[in-house]
């Protein structure tokens, strides 16, 4: 038999026609649209562009349907054409719907093996499961296992007993697997039930997280110490009270060499003014250290005066999460990571807190001072209320009509807001072209801009912490300035608005 390759129609093949009428028939015979519809013709594509091999017609029915052509007067042809379209209407239809009725059985055909197969394994269930075997045993992740059970063939008594046997072994090695998960996962949980009231009475934070639990970045790493990961090793239910108390003493001076290690990292931080590194531990060598190098009391004193450092006044962290503008001390510091980013590891400590710079920790000193406070000795309990968010602060450099009043921290990152504020204005008119002050005198000085709120070169109070019978008489004094300015048709209070708790809020912007 000829190749139907052979006897497709090509461009350089000669019929023996009028020049022309090759490429006046060719299209009324092209099939093209219908043999691609039913995927049997795909046109060769390299590099995103697409190739024929001309029309996907027979050459010696072009060559006949030519040499009619040819042998017609005009009025003839135009005729014949006509004809030939509507053959050609007819053939693209009738093609059409055949491709439809086709992919419409396939896609029938399709459902219905799908639902033989479904068939198939709700009979293979229901047998399994009489046999006391449970759906969550099926290792549906097996190809052997998926390929016996999801089978378009009806499933008869014969086929059940051939199959059955191949399917118990699989199924056994899948329940023994699911148990042993399961007991490891009972153990972990174990781990966690006995490591977290551990933890928390070794980091004996001045606020109580429930939640809490003191873990590296990841819980795994904690799994690969060496006491532990022998108890999880041990194929057992759980772990019980007695074989953690076997254990705990090493894990405990771990844990405690973690938090002390943590907490050096932040003082060192502070100091030196770098920021802390936060790196893994390498749980394998602190697992092998020899505890007679230090003991846990060496350890817990140098705890404690790690932590009377950072209870100071002047141990400000600010957080370093993008568009966070948290400024808060220590023990605030930490509450803020856990609560509003999640921490609950060393890893996030070192990732969120940020002592400040020397300019922040001048301005920290500055306010202490202005407080009546030693900078030196004072503690943050001391300054700051208990619950570490009472608002009794008032910046004396704002006006006292619409100062407001905040937290320690608040008040810290108001004078940084302001500073950094003022060094961008002072930068955007140095740096601003002529133009911009077509009035100014050529040769002369730029527009001097004051930092009201400068701390270093300004020897002004910069905060009082008031009452709440003076905080109560302040509130009073804005309201009534506030509704002063409202009824004022001479006022300009666009932006201005009031808020239901007395205060004021102002919306600046930018034109």
């Amino acid at each position: 038999m000829t190749n139907e390759q052979n006897l497709k129609y090509r461009r350089d093949v000669d019929l023996g026609l009028k020049k022309g009428t090759s490429a006046i028939i060719q299209n009324y015979f092209d099939s093209y649209p219908v043999m691609r519809m039913a995927t049997k013709y795909t046109p060769y594509r390299t590099w995103g562009t697409a190739r024929r091999d001309g029309p996907y017609c027979y050459m010696e029915v072009v060559k006949k349907a030519g040499l009619e052509y040819d042998a017609l007067s005009h009025e003839k042809a135009v005729e014949y054409l006509s004809l030939l379209k509507e053959r050609r209407d007819y053939r693209l239809q009738t093609g059409t719907a055949m491709v439809k009725w086709q992919n419409t059985q396939l896609v029938s055909r399709a459902r219905e093996i799908a639902a033989e197969k479904d068939t198939r394994f709700q009979s293979i269930k229901a047998n399994l499961v009489s046999m006391g075997w449970e759906e969550k045993d099926f290792p549906m992740d097996n190809k052997a296992f998926r390929e016996l059970v999801l089978k378009d063939q009806k499933l008869t008594p014969k086929v059940w007993q051939n199959i059955k046997p191949k399917l118990e072994p699989m199924l056994e090695k899948s329940r023994l697997e699911r148990e042993r998960r399961l007991r490891r996962l009972n153990r972990e949980d174990a781990v966690r039930s006995f490591y977290h009231p551990m933890s928390r009475e070794i980091t004996d934070l001045p606020f109580d997280i429930t939640e809490m639990g003191f873990f590296p970045k990841h819980f795994e790493l904690v799994m690969e110490l060496p006491p532990i990961k022998a108890l999880l090793e041990n194929d057992t239910e759980t772990i019980t009270e007695e074989q953690w108390a076997e254990v705990a003493p090493g894990v405990r001076l771990i844990a405690v060499k973690w938090w002390r290690d943590s907490l050096k990292q932040l003082v060192d931080s502070l100091e030196n003014g770098s920021t802390p590194e936060s790196g893994e531990t390498n749980t394998a060598d602190q697992g092998n250290v020899d505890s007679e190098t230090e003991t846990m009391g060496v350890i817990f004193e140098s705890i404690e005066a790690l932590k009377a450092r950072l209870s100071k006044a002047t141990s400000v962290f600010s957080c370093t999460v993008r568009f966070c503008r948290t400024t808060a001390c220590f023990h605030q510091g930490i509450m803020h990571t856990f609560s509003a980013h999640g921490w609950s590891s060393p890893d996030g400590l070192f990732s969120y807190m940020q002592p400040l710079r020397p300019e922040g920790q001048t301005l920290v000193k500055r306010l202490l001072k202005d407080l009546h406070f030693d900078p030196v000795t004072v503690n943050s309990s001391e300054v700051v209320s208990e619950d570490q968010s009472q608002k009794d602060f008032l910046c004396t450099r704002c006006d006292k009509r619409v100062a407001r009043y905040m937290t320690f921290g608040e008040l810290i990152q108001h004078y940084l807001d302001h500073q950094k504020w003022f060094e961008n204005v002072t930068e955007a008119v140095q740096n601003s072209p002529d133009s911009c002050y077509p009035s100014w005198p050529v040769d002369n000085e730029l527009p001097t801009i004051v930092n009201d709120h400068d701390w270093i070169y300004r020897d002004e109070l910069l905060v009082r912490k008031d009452d709440y019978r003076t905080r109560d008489e302040v509130i009073k004094l804005q309201k009534e300035f506030l509704k002063g300015e409202l009824n004022d048709p001479t006022s300009d209070t666009t932006g201005v608005v009031p808020l239901a708790t007395g205060e004021m809020k102002l919306h600046i912007q930018m034109k």
